[in-house]
């Protein structure tokens, strides 16, 4: 796996489609920016979340089935870093390896349960983050209307948002000692 060439792709096609995306929507203002990842796919999704729309789907489920649910803080919270919720999910999508690269990776790892291939997953979402990292360093992230809390983070599929949020802290911090 070419660490620097996927780096190098996905930070310009994040790059790309975040300010393709800000000129489609120039009147927006945003409390998150994300990757959304199925990793073992080596996918990336864009996404982005404005308070109004939250607010909306928080009001569409404290108004439904599950109304008392979305009475407590942490429910809250979960929803609002939800992608599956957000407005603006995967409005742009890219793969960084191919199938074929994928597979050659799989059949090249040890007949050891998964154990190789959960790490080599984890060790692309560390990748992720890392791009993630110097996207936020970047002109186009700058120009994101945001508002004041705005907060950008990785997360896998199957994940939660604290999971995602400690990796975001330890890639943050290894990138710091490495400084």
């Amino acid at each position: 796996m070419d660490r620097s060439k996927i780096k190098q792709k996905l930070i310009d096609f994040t790059t790309t489609g975040v300010q393709e995306f800000l000129s489609q929507n120039p009147d927006l203002e945003f409390y998150a920016f994300a990757y959304s990842c199925n990793a073992e796919d080596a996918q990336v999704n864009l996404c982005f979340n404005t308070i109004q729309d939250f607010e909306k789907t928080l009001n569409r489920y404290k108004n439904g089935r599950y109304s008392e649910y979305y009475s407590l803080d942490e429910a809250v919270k979960g929803l609002k870093y939800n992608i599956g919720d957000w407005e603006y999910m995967c409005f742009d999508t890219i793969n960084v390896l191919s199938e074929e690269e994928l597979n050659k990776i799989f059949n090249d790892l040890p007949d050891d349960d998964y154990k190789s291939w959960k790490l080599f997953v984890e060790e692309l979402m560390e990748l992720f983050c890392e791009c993630l990292l110097e996207f936020r360093e970047s002109e186009i992230y700058k120009t994101i209307p945001k508002i004041e809390n705005f907060v950008s983070f990785c997360i896998d599929h199957d994940e939660d948002f604290e999971d995602a949020e400690q990796r975001m802290l330890r890639v943050e911090n290894k990138k710091s000692e490495r400084k």
